[in-house]
């Protein structure tokens, strides 16, 4: 809808809507698998972690995380990697 917006077709999306999006820093565009280096793909997560932290007061995301299913999943992997870790066994910490 935003793409339409953006080429003067009809959208049924607001300008009042996109601006609310832009506002909390939505991004547009989707991330494709391996488009994005890991150091970098890692620091947007951790930001998106701190994110929530100042909202929850804890880092406890659910691993099946419905307002962010990306965060939740990659939180997951650090613990898990972690432990890894921790084990004496391969990681990628």
């Amino acid at each position: 809808q935003y793409k339409l917006q953006m080429e003067d077709k009809p959208s049924t999306m607001s300008i009042e809507r996109a601006e609310a999006l832009n506002d909390i820093g939505f991004e547009w565009e989707v991330i494709q698998r391996g488009s994005v280096p890991k150091d970098e793909l890692w620091k947007r997560r951790f930001e998106e972690l701190k994110v929530f932290k100042a909202r929850t007061g804890h880092c406890r995301v659910p691993s099946m995380y419905k307002e962010n299913e990306a965060l939740g999943m990659w939180v997951s992997t650090q613990r898990q990697q972690y432990r890894l870790q921790m084990e004496g066994k391969p990681s990628n910490m």
